[in-house]
């Protein structure tokens, strides 16, 4: 069993996360290079100069040309998978190609960034470095190996190995949709920025720059201060249609990772909190239990809701630390790199990591930000992954460490200065519990067609929670009457609400899970 859910969850990996990672971080890498096209690789630094204020020194015309190409099947490659994830192009026809396209323009970029290293390189003693472009096309390079890798392991395992459908089909609309958003929000930032360069006469590496930081709020703003009153009206409107783009985008991605693994989590801690309580349940018969059949029914349904808390908080408190682990690994991970880059502005692994910290959190103070040609196109790589892996901590800190904080003061609350409900005693719950129950058998149809009418009743009162969030959960009393309606007689015929086919191993919502049975009985009852 445990065997099969680890295989089950790396085929999970490979079928869905693998190729939305990959659609996802396609357009970024096709903006990176776009970036690599857009500037010579190398440039000039006179005397007592420094790099990001260098002349700019002439390509070969080779390098140029081979740039242009991979920009092209990158972008192509590009399009033919967002038309396989929009199923308008056979997967079986366009995987191959795509992978292929990928993997040249990957090769062709880490083919002239070598080149341009020893072109350097015979230019030893003159005063020359590379640009931002070079950086971007590395990281462009970089990028599209990960992507056409992540796409063969999934060819791989679906075609070859046949170990799922070879389709994007698993994929739910909005999975497929966030390779759509990550492309709106690439081509947003691409064109903002070029449309800002021409109105303040910047480089267009260095308006992606300012454009990243300006869409994610960060707001560094001490390097590039808006100075044409054009540019600061256009502003306006730019940074409100990309924060919601960017909003789409992390929601997607949320809802892609987060939300799945929580959903797995929970199964696995349901199924452990009842194997722990069918064993506390054995032993009481076991020891001769003497309570009514209406007793055990109410703590059976109590037992229920117990495992589902216990399960909730398990898998709540699980995403935290995932991804409090995603956010120490950009944070320390992305300080080490700008140390690395900005060693010309000698800062320490402190300063770097006071710089990523207030660059996570959107606070952007401005006191430190990158100047070097590496440490540019860096940020922006990093950040469009270390912002939305912020927000979405946070997120998971209100449904945790934010919500204990809330039910403490509750709590503090109640025993100072709030009112203290009264709890009814062990025998009034009893009373409560046998008056629902028969009150609920009194009240239930004899006759065919009344039973029948009674069912598409309910029906149609409980398909109106279908769309409610977080899913409806039905009180004691509902789900006796429900039961009733079924005909499952728990002291009688063995149901539970902790057997393998109730709603708690069912993997559905309470409202599925019932709508379910409801709609099998009433075939039953329509064709007696």
């Amino acid at each position: 069993m445990e065997l099969c859910s680890v295989l089950y969850s790396l085929w999970w990996i490979t079928s869905t996360v693998f190729p939305l990672v990959a659609g996802a971080f396609g357009p970024l890498a096709n903006l990176a290079s776009v970036c690599a096209l857009v500037q010579t690789w190398r440039v000039y630094v006179p005397p007592g100069a420094s790099e990001i204020h260098g002349d700019r020194v002439a390509d070969p015309a080779w390098l140029l040309g081979i740039n242009a190409v991979s920009l092209v099947m990158a972008v192509i490659a590009n399009i033919f998978i967002l038309m396989t994830f929009a199923q308008r192009i056979r997967y079986r026809v366009s995987l191959p190609f795509t992978i292929t396209l990928w993997y040249i323009s990957s090769i062709l970029l880490i083919g002239l960034v070598i080149a341009a290293t020893k072109l350097l390189q015979e230019d030893a003693g003159k005063s020359f470095a590379f640009s931002q472009s070079y950086y971007y096309g590395i990281m462009a390079a970089v990028l599209y190996f990960i992507i056409a890798t992540l796409l063969f392991t999934n060819y791989f395992n679906s075609t070859i190995k046949r170990r799922y459908p070879p389709s994007f089909r698993v994929l739910t609309i909005p999975q497929r949709t966030l390779m759509l958003q990550t492309t709106s929000l690439m081509f947003y930032l691409g064109l903002g920025a070029l449309v800002f360069s021409k109105l303040e006469s910047w480089e267009y590496v260095d308006t992606i720059y300012w454009a990243d930081y300006t869409l994610l709020t960060v707001g560094l703003g001490s390097d590039y201060p808006l100075q044409q009153t054009a540019s600061k009206i256009i502003l306006i409107p730019y940074a409100v249609g990309g924060i919601i783009v960017l909003g789409l985008v992390v929601s997607s991605v949320r809802g892609m990772v987060l939300e799945r693994g929580k959903i797995k989590m929970n199964r696995r801690a349901i199924q452990k909190q009842r194997e722990k309580w069918l064993k506390e349940l054995e032993a009481k018969k076991k020891d001769n239990d003497t309570r009514s059949a209406n007793e055990l029914i109410k703590e059976d349904f109590e037992i229920m809701r117990k495992i589902e808390r216990a399960a909730e908080s398990k898998g709540k408190w699980m995403a935290l630390v995932t991804s409090s682990m995603a956010f120490l690994l950009v944070w320390l991970g992305g300080a080490m790199v700008f140390t690395f880059s900005e060693r010309t502005q000698h800062w320490t692994y402190f300063d770097s990591l006071f710089f990523s910290y207030t660059s996570l959190l959107t606070i952007g103070y401005g006191d430190y930000y990158p100047q070097s040609n590496s440490g540019k196109p860096f940020f922006v790589i990093w950040s469009v992954i270390a912002v939305p892996t912020m927000t979405i901590l946070i997120s998971n800190m209100s449904d945790t460490v934010v919500r204990g904080v809330r039910d403490g003061t509750l709590w503090i609350g109640q025993k100072t200065v709030l009112p203290d409900a009264k709890n009814p005693t062990p025998s009034e719950q009893r009373e409560q519990t046998d008056n629902a129950i028969e009150q609920v058998r009194d009240g239930i149809p004899c006759s065919p067609k009344q039973v029948q009418e009674s069912i598409a009743a309910q029906i149609r009162v409980i398909s109106g929670h279908l769309g409610f969030e977080p899913p409806k959960r039905y009180t004691f009393d509902e789900w006796i009457e429900f039961l009733e309606l079924l005909e499952l007689r728990w002291e009688s015929e063995g149901w539970s609400w902790l057997s393998e086919d109730g709603p708690l191993m069912s993997g559905l919502t309470e409202t599925q899970w019932v709508l379910g049975e409801l709609c099998r009985k009433l075939e039953k009852a329509l064709s007696a």
